[in-house]
């Protein structure tokens, strides 16, 4: 008990520097809290499964030089499902997936519209693990229309999970497949590559009858005997007459590898996600040596103490381990305050992070338990390197009335923490704009995407043309531009007493979508109503009405093939302005389509026709968000350890402030004394990590195929904040200084 109020009136005479000390720990125990939950949880993507590295999917890459777009595709031809499938089955297990969307499910309570259905080979289950909560998989049959249901589906069907038997009906135009409920498992975890909901037994009656291709589809499997690199290839070796190659890309590759044509996947990046761990291991070590420095300052106050200790017989062992359990407190503090801190700020952190703090703290998450504990030992730690040498110091020299400092560590600390702070802010700044200026980390992924706006009410056919050749010769970003009655995707308008659908397309429309002719021709410059051109999905071959026919766009959105007629008509049938943009840049790109019929006080509706990547535009902006949020943390903290540093300066340079004082000496002569100090330690820190900043972030720039300049207002703008803080802060000491009593300072 001695002990214990002893250590709290040290506190409270040195309060100023004990509650720097646990809210400097307590913002960098928050922020690595933070993103090192989020981390974790990026990083576990797909590795709910057993042996998930032996399970793959396969993908395509077409190897045509005058290929353009896309190059990885994840639909497969059935010949390479033939090859891998005639594999011994104690050595591979292979399944087939297709994946339709746009369909129609009705219940006996309800009608459900735009489902995704997944149309699988019952091997999927020896791929994939599934915990079932009712049925049986054995009752999940290819050859008769029985599906898996997720229990959230389950329960949004059918208002409970115990549907097992119960039947459905799934549609799209006139043919309906009557489906009954196998099974219900339960539902996969958050961090899945795709959300497998309603899993449809494979049949090819069954997919042609929904209007789908069943000739190409994606394949999963899993490797039991053998590598990956064997497969593939003896895979090549049997499609070498073809243009294209193959890959088993593992499944904990696919949320982190370039995103594919066809598929449906989530995706994160590695990349970002290994930067911003960087920038908060940075961020927590400035905690560290603000902490490890503060405890230097209290330290010489306490050696009249710690000699009385050593004269009454306690062992050097001791004496460390009652300044071990003292740092254990305040560090224990500091965890709780930053916990404490992440509730307050839950509401804002799920939204962006998708991480909920309550839930993963009520649940006794496993991870945030073990990040608590290692934190709590590595901060309890790190200072009592510097209380080893007044342990080991004999109680002669405690009681000397020369204290024992560490003017070199000092001299290294504020080296370092001006270094690092400067260091952190330009990276956080540039990170943050590259993010904004470019997606494209590696060729092969996407290079454009297609957005639509309402179509301009003004505008007749020969201002879109004129509008065309305006914006791809005036933005580089805009590649073309065309207009339609309806969006490819969403396809509604259906003609009276037929099956067939229609919509009113410009003349830009095939080349604009690239899309080829398969018989007679697109419409050519004096085409015009009565003339139309179908899609393979009507069956119809050219006549005097009918001059051509193209490829169906449905396989290229996993949706059902809609037998549509295309027409040529004037401005006023057009609802759609669509326009192919370069992803570079692609928010400025945006913003300026939005504003170009408007302003910037009323822009219009500017909407991507990729969902996913629109998810994907989305979740770099959670990853801007946390990186803007580490930055603002950086400068606090820089703040702080540049308060603490000129604490520790005035601590060291008291007795000669107190003589500067005694003859006369101003405000602002006290302050240049302190900033001088500084002015030497800050041009060390620019001169070292100016080049290291700007080697390390060039390197960084160099990962991008679309990179943002290096910008003389990056380093600029630290610079002169950590110069403006150090400033203030000594120009306060000065001030509080010139109105204290040094008396004692120089009798000490």
């Amino acid at each position: 008990m001695s002990q214990s109020r002893l250590f709290v009136r040290i506190i409270s005479k040195n309060r100023e520097v004990y509650l720097l000390k646990i809210i400097t720990l307590a913002v960098a125990f928050a922020s690595t809290i933070l993103v090192a939950l989020f981390s974790i949880n990026e990083f576990r993507y797909d590795r709910f499964h057993p042996a998930a590295q032996n399970i793959f999917r396969v993908t395509q890459q077409n190897n045509l030089e005058a290929y353009s777009g896309n190059r990885l595709s994840s639909k497969i031809p059935f010949p390479v499902y033939q090859t891998l499938v005639t594999r011994s089955a104690d050595s591979i297990v292979v399944a087939r997936v297709k994946i339709m969307n746009d369909m129609d499910v009705a219940t006996d309570q309800q009608l459900y519209h735009d489902q995704k259905i997944h149309s699988i080979d019952t091997s999927l289950l020896s791929v994939f693990s599934f915990d079932i909560i009712d049925g049986s998989l054995n009752d999940f049959k290819a050859n008769e229309p029985t599906v898996l249901l997720s229990e959230k589906i389950s329960v949004q069907y059918f208002g409970s999970t115990k549907s097992a038997g119960k039947m459905f009906k799934l549609y799209k135009f006139k043919d309906t497949v009557r489906c009954k409920v196998a099974a219900i498992f339960r539902d996969f975890p958050g961090n899945s590559h795709e959300e497998f909901n309603v899993l449809l037994g494979f049949n090819k009656d069954i997919i042609s009858s929904l209007q789908f291709n069943n000739t190409d589809f994606g394949i999963y499997g899993k490797i039991i005997k053998g590598t990956k690199e064997i497969y593939e290839t003896s895979l090549n070796q049997e499609q070498h007459k073809t243009s294209h190659t193959y890959s088993l890309q593992a499944l904990p590759d696919i949320y982190f590898g370039p995103r594919i044509t066809s598929e449906d996947s989530r995706h994160g990046d590695e990349y970002s996600i290994w930067i911003l761990l960087c920038i908060t291991g940075l961020i927590l070590f400035l905690a560290l040596t603000t902490f490890i420095n503060l405890t230097t300052l209290t330290l010489p106050y306490r050696s009249k103490e710690l000699a009385v200790k050593k004269l009454a017989g306690m062992s050097q062992l001791t004496i460390m381990f009652t300044f071990a359990k003292e740092s254990v407190v305040l560090v224990g503090i500091s965890v709780g305050l930053s916990i404490f801190l992440l509730f307050a700020a839950n509401s804002f952190i799920e939204p962006i992070l998708l991480i909920n703090i309550w839930k993963l703290t009520l649940s006794g998450n496993a991870s945030l338990l073990v990040m608590a504990a290692v934190l709590i030992i590595i901060s309890s730690v790190s200072p009592l390197v510097m209380v080893n040498k007044f342990a080991r110091a004999t109680p002669t020299r405690l009681l000397s009335t020369e204290t024992i400092t560490f003017p070199r560590f000092k001299r290294v600390i504020t080296f370092l923490q001006l270094g690092i702070s400067i260091f952190l802010i330009v990276a956080s700044m540039v990170i943050r704009r590259q993010v904004n200026y470019s997606l494209l980390k590696e060729p092969g992924r996407n290079h454009y995407q297609v957005v639509y706006m309402n179509y301009p009410t003004d505008y007749t056919n020969e201002s879109l043309w004129e509008l065309r050749a305006h914006w791809k010769r005036n933005n580089p970003n805009v590649e073309d531009v065309m207009a339609t009655s309806q969006l490819p995707n969403r396809i509604q308008s259906k003609e009276l007493d037929s099956d067939y659908y229609f919509m009113t397309v410009d003349r830009g429309f095939l080349d604009f979508f690239d899309l080829k002719t398969v018989q007679g021709r697109w419409f050519q410059a004096n085409d015009e109503a009565p003339l139309v051109v179908v899609n393979t999905a009507a069956h119809v071959s050219p006549n005097n009405e009918i001059i051509g026919v193209i490829e169906n766009m449905g396989g290229q959105l996993n949706q059902p093939e809609k037998p549509i007629k295309y027409r040529i008509a004037s401005h006023t049938n057009y609802n759609f302005l669509c326009v192919r943009i370069l992803e570079v840049n692609i928010r400025k790109t945006i913003t300026y389509l939005s504003t170009f019929f408007t302003s910037s006080n009323a822009p219009i509706a500017v909407t991507l026709m990729d969902k996913r990547f629109e998810e994907w535009l989305h979740y770099q902006d959670r990853l801007n968000k946390l990186s803007e949020l580490l930055a603002i943390i950086s400068g606090v903290l820089s703040c702080f350890a540049i308060y603490g540093l000129s604490l520790s300066l005035v601590r060291d340079k008291l007795k000669q402030i107190a003589i500067h004082k005694l003859f006369g000496a101003s405000i602002a002569r006290i302050t240049r004394l302190l900033v001088r100090d500084f002015a030497r330690q800050m041009a060390m820190a620019i001169l070292v990590f100016g080049p290291f900043t700007y080697i390390f972030l060039n390197e960084f720039l160099r990962n991008f195929v679309y990179a943002t300049p290096f910008q003389w207002t990056d380093p600029f703008y630290p610079i002169t904040y950590c110069v403006l803080i150090i400033l203030l802060l000594c120009g306060f000491h000065a001030f509080s200084l010139n109105r204290a009593d040094l008396t004692d300072a120089l009798k000490n």
